[in-house]
């Protein structure tokens, strides 16, 4: 016959089929969602998430897209983020989570992969650094309010 389980605490038989399974991902509390009804609640059981560890996911990024230096960076990455949800105003339209972080890392990527020259290394001018602050101010500083700009640039 078909898998079963029970829930600790639940009496109930749940026969699983092991080709089909049903996962709503919920971030309450996330700006623009809406709450799941709580008739709807009621079919799935809750399962608790782990924050992810953003330093390792920007290390293994930077490495992925060819930074040497991708410990280090990853380190001042995720401190300067860090230090921002701290220090800048609250804004509603700032983001400091993962959905921008996977964008800046794509265009540092990018953004090494134009740069870097024909024998693989980069100009003496355009180290790893240098390009990973270049994307940083120019993929975050559009989003400032004036009164955070002169904090941000200082942070970086």
């Amino acid at each position: 016959g078909m898998p079963s389980l029970t829930f600790p605490g639940d009496p109930q038989i749940i026969a699983c089929n092991p080709v089909v399974g049903y996962f709503i991902t919920m971030n309450p509390g996330y700006a623009g969602r809406q709450e799941l009804p709580e008739n709807l609640k009621a079919l799935f059981r809750g399962m608790m998430m782990m924050v992810p560890n953003f330093e390792l996911i920007m290390a293994v990024k930077l490495c992925s897209q060819g930074y040497d230096k991708y410990e280090v960076l990853a380190t001042k990455f995720f401190q300067l983020y860090e230090t921002c949800k701290l220090q800048l105003s609250k804004q509603r339209h700032y983001d400091w989570g993962l959905r921008n972080i996977l964008a800046v890392l794509r265009t540092c990527g990018s953004s090494k992969r134009q740069t870097i020259l024909p024998d693989g290394s980069l100009p003496k001018d355009k180290p790893e650094e240098v390009l990973l602050y270049q994307t940083l101010r120019d993929m975050n500083l559009s989003k400032m309010v004036a009164q955070d700009v002169p904090l941000f640039l200082s942070l970086l």
